[in-house]
């Protein structure tokens, strides 16, 4: 099928998000989420070094909407083991977001330094020999790491979770392909925003991806850096009856178009911050805000017809909804024909999800 001819959904018309999943995720969900943070909170600040103190408590002072966004894809875990599920999703994206933050600190050799950095995450895995590096060597290239305990607890805590559950072998194949995507576009577009490497090196090895030849190279990158696949996968863990040939099928439906979809959009609301820090701008690479919102569209049908091929389509076209809404519909919006453009490829109605954004946003 040409990539521009979608197959038709499964119930013909555009059904809206159920309120009756986000009641469930509202009162089961998001208060074992926001217990989490909390708890990551309390370890943040107990961190002995003030700098990484002062990275831990910003990032989930800022970034805690993500771990709630994680958090949603848990609603299809089963009931006994969904609070497991919802601290293993947000303690990875604590973790996740942590090393994005400490990524983006100066060092002799950024690109260097973050991929060691980063390799913090194939310890949530546990399959790593005794001898494999530890905190002192993931934070070798920042010159400090007297973090408590911090990152190791964040790792044991994914390790110990995952390894709870009763499909881990069969999505550890794919966690393990994404980690290592994303860890290698992190740290590859963090060194060209400290200015250790230029966008034609970021350029080259996208390119040189699997998945290339359907996306533009800024695309590959900012869908290879997104947590999204390994959120999927990681929630998926929780179901006894997944096969490794589903877990790749769900692999398959998230990447690239919806990790795409998602650090795309993350980039067009962050625009405005990275034109005034001079941060690097996947979306700022399109020729034109039409061109962006024209493109936007296009990898937003692409997403909702991979994850509509799913058995649980309802429920990934839920999580992918509101993870649009969440970047379109923002304390900064995105412009009108982005928002329009991506909205109208959803499979459901977002407006149920809309509301209950706003309703977040105005109680803070």
């Amino acid at each position: 099928m040409p990539a521009c001819e979608l197959p038709p959904s499964r119930t013909g018309r555009r059904d809206a998000v159920a309120p009756a999943v986000l009641w469930r995720y509202c009162a089961t969900v998001r208060p074992c989420a926001r217990r989490e943070l909390r708890r990551w909170a309390r370890r943040a600040r107990a961190i002995p070094d003030p700098a990484l103190r002062a990275h831990a408590c910003a990032t989930l002072r800022e970034e805690d909407a993500n771990a709630e966004g994680a958090a949603l894809l848990a609603l299809a875990a089963p009931r006994t083991r969904r609070a497991r599920t919802v601290r293993l999703l947000v303690a990875f994206q604590v973790l996740y977001d942590y090393l994005d933050t400490l990524s983006e600190q100066p060092a002799a050799d950024p690109l260097a330094a973050s991929r060691r950095l980063h390799g913090a995450l194939l310890g949530v895995l546990g399959d790593a020999p005794a001898s494999a590096p530890g905190p002192a060597a993931w934070y070798a290239g920042y010159g400090r790491d007297e973090d408590g305990g911090y990152l190791a607890a964040l790792v044991r805590t994914c390790r110990t979770l995952l390894a709870s559950l009763p499909a881990r072998a069969a999505v550890a194949p794919g966690v393990r392909r994404a980690i290592a995507r994303a860890s290698e576009s992190q740290s590859r577009n963090h060194a060209v925003m400290l200015g250790a490497a230029t966008p034609a090196a970021l350029a080259g090895w996208a390119a040189a991806q699997p998945a290339a030849a359907a996306l533009r190279w800024w695309e590959l990158a900012a869908a290879a850096g997104s947590s999204l696949a390994v959120h999927a996968l990681l929630a998926a863990a929780a179901d006894p009856r997944l096969t490794p040939a589903a877990a790749a099928r769900l692999e398959a439906a998230y990447w690239p178009w919806a990790c795409g979809l998602n650090t795309l959009l993350e980039s067009v609301a962050d625009a405005d911050a990275d034109a005034a820090s001079g941060n690097h701008s996947y979306v700022e690479r399109y020729a034109s805000p039409e061109a962006a919102a024209a493109r936007l569209g296009t990898i937003a049908a692409q997403a909702s017809a991979a994850i509509r091929a799913l058995p649980d389509a309802v429920h990934h076209a839920t999580v992918l909804a509101a993870m649009a809404c969440f970047y379109l519909d923002g304390a900064r919006p995105a412009p009108p024909a982005v928002r329009e453009r991506v909205l109208a490829q959803l499979d459901l109605d977002p407006r149920p999800v809309r509301r209950a954004l706003r309703a977040r946003r105005a109680l803070g």
